[in-house]
């Protein structure tokens, strides 16, 4: 009799920690339903009523802006234990516009002087060849610096799950925060047993192949991004890929071009030997000119404003990449849709939190 009561003790436990457990490693559209009116609440707050009644959320913590123009929000669902930690996107004014420009490329892993006196050492991917985007790098340091206390407070006070979001900029910088957040797990910063759970919404991308191949093993389907067909923003930063891009074992490497055109008799050595340089080379130079007016030309326009900031090496490269599950959100064949947010004359049309809530909703 004593182990059957130890069996159904152990099933009772078992029962009620599943239960317990609300975050799931699948999409829950009302999720991110919920993650895009916060989005606007970040922006522009809601009455707290009306929010509550959007998203059974309440708004805990505005923090004050930082770093490049920079803001989150911290919300609680008392009924399900979940808090959101919600990354404000671009705002029409100081440098956070300058965030999304400076699109010069800096390790993924590396140490930011915030002032000459004040290391902080960041670690978005296990990867060594992972770079990315320098504005948003920067932004994530920043922010990370306030976000790490209240996750703490929030794991002396039992709550355990925690959705991280963010709209456009948000959404981009909202990666990095994961990455570094799942990283400190790793170190034992931050306790293992948090459950993290992503949501990216209208993001751009945030590095090259290296960093989005790692955080993709690592969050597997706990990071979604979610994206618009006919939005622009998912697009950028501008990329180039070069042979020295390719993995060193591609036949389109630069080390393994050279030894297959050193193979071929002359003439025709010759003519291989012009046909690659002749595409090898604009690509050379565009990487150089970007990383040139994108970095330390950008970085003289964020220092008028962060006058202590150290400004960082950076990597010549521009090889972008878009990273986490794609949930992907089409209203091409949609005609009330493309009646309503088909503005050739608003650039933002398809991008802001309506045209995604609309799509969203009609699915």
């Amino acid at each position: 009799m004593i182990w059957k009561k130890t069996v159904f003790i152990c099933f009772a436990l078992l029962s009620f920690t599943a239960f317990a457990q609300h975050l799931k490693p699948t999409v829950e559209r009302k999720e991110i339903r919920n993650s895009l009116h916060l989005a606007q609440d970040i922006q522009k707050p809601y009455a707290s009523d009306s929010l509550y009644l959007l998203t059974q959320y309440k708004n805990v913590y505005r923090s004050p802006e930082m770093g490049l123009t920079n803001q989150w929000g911290l919300y609680f669902n008392e009924e399900n234990q979940i808090a959101e930690l919600v990354i404000r996107g671009s705002v029409n004014r100081g440098i956070s516009w300058l965030a999304n420009y400076y699109a010069a490329m800096v390790p993924a892993n590396g140490t930011l002087y915030l002032t000459p006196d004040q290391p902080v050492t960041y670690q978005f991917s296990a990867d060594d060849k992972a770079s990315v985007h320098a504005g948003w790098a920067i932004a994530s340091v920043y922010l990370l610096q306030d976000i790490k206390p209240k996750i703490d407070s929030l794991y002396q006070a039992n709550h355990k799950e925690i959705i991280i979001s963010g709209h456009s900029q948000g959404g981009v910088i909202a990666y990095l925060i994961t990455a570094q957040l799942n990283q400190w797990q790793k170190d034992k910063v931050l306790p293992s047993d948090i459950r993290f759970k992503t949501y990216t919404l209208a993001a751009p991308k945030p590095g090259n192949l290296y960093f989005a191949y790692q955080y993709e093993k690592e969050m597997n389907q706990w990071s979604y991004s979610v994206v618009n067909t006919q939005d622009w923003v998912p697009e950028v930063p501008p990329t180039t890929q070069r042979f020295q891009d390719f993995t060193p074992v591609s036949p389109f490497s630069q080390e393994n071009i050279n030894k297959g055109i050193k193979k071929i008799s002359w003439p025709k050595r010759w003519f291989a030997r012009a046909i690659y340089n002749r595409v090898n080379t604009p690509t050379k130079k565009s990487v150089k000119r970007y990383a040139k007016l994108l970095g330390p030309f950008l970085f003289k326009q964020i220092q008028k404003t962060l006058p202590d900031l150290q400004e960082p090496k950076y990597r010549q490269e521009s090889n972008y990449n878009r990273c986490g599950n794609p949930i992907v959100l089409d209203g091409m064949q949609n005609e009330a849709y493309q009646k309503q947010f088909n503005n050739p004359d608003n650039t933002m049309s398809h991008h802001l939190p309506d045209a995604y809530l609309y799509l969203l909703n009609g699915e």
